[in-house]
């Protein structure tokens, strides 16, 4: 039985590999009105509204950068996003295989990701939504922004994954919405194209933090 099953437990394996890279290179496309201070691109200098001044100013090259430590979490708002956005098999598919708080934490075993740095942060972590920003930009000088994701979780057919974005700033109000943390997170569908290829289909954001 084992034998049999292994080549089915191979594609899985490549299907959730192959949709993981596909999450990482859309990570500039998740930037783009992160709200409420939204980052955006014009011929590869990224800008992003300053939340003091309100305006958008230029980033340097090492302003945003993708953390090394994948991330679980919300799995109430992943299980909202299913139920709502797919049908009831690939809804309870999806569920099983988010798991109950999320993917299991996963190193990125890259350099770069959508062209952004990945550095190893965990040392800097203060809380689950935080880091000691002060700590940090003393390895860091330049990092403002912190781009996370989740491993992929995806349907038994390997055909559609969903990933988990948050983006986390330096400079931002301690609070949003009375007792909320101020991120961005998001739940973005990927859609296997007949070529193989990923394709970013439906996205929500907004207070996805349980």
């Amino acid at each position: 039985m084992a034998i049999l099953c292994a080549p089915s437990l191979v594609a899985q394996q490549q299907t959730a590999a192959d949709a993981f890279a596909a999450a990482l290179e859309n990570v500039p496309h998740e930037l783009q009105g992160a709200p409420p201070y939204q980052c955006d691109t014009d011929q590869q200098v990224w800008k992003c509204v300053d939340p003091r001044s309100r305006h958008m100013v230029e980033m340097p090259a090492d302003a945003i950068v993708v953390a090394q430590k994948t991330i679980g979490g919300a799995p109430a708002g992943y299980r909202a996003f299913v139920e709502q956005h797919f049908g009831s098999v690939i809804a309870q598919e999806l569920v099983q295989s988010y798991g109950s708080s999320g993917p299991a934490s996963f190193t990125i075993d890259q350099e770069t990701a959508g062209g952004f740095a990945v550095l190893t942060l965990e040392p800097f972590e203060r809380g689950p939504f935080d880091y000691d920003w002060q700590r940090l930009n003393q390895q860091f000088p330049g990092v403002r922004w912190v781009m996370r994701l989740s491993r992929p979780a995806t349907d038994r057919l390997g055909t559609v994954a969903v990933v988990r974005y948050e983006l986390i700033g330096r400079d931002r109000p301690p609070k949003l919405e009375g007792s909320q943390p101020w991120q961005w997170a998001s739940f973005v569908e990927l859609v296997k194209q007949p070529d193989g290829s990923w394709k970013r289909g439906l996205g929500v954001t907004g207070n996805l933090w349980k």
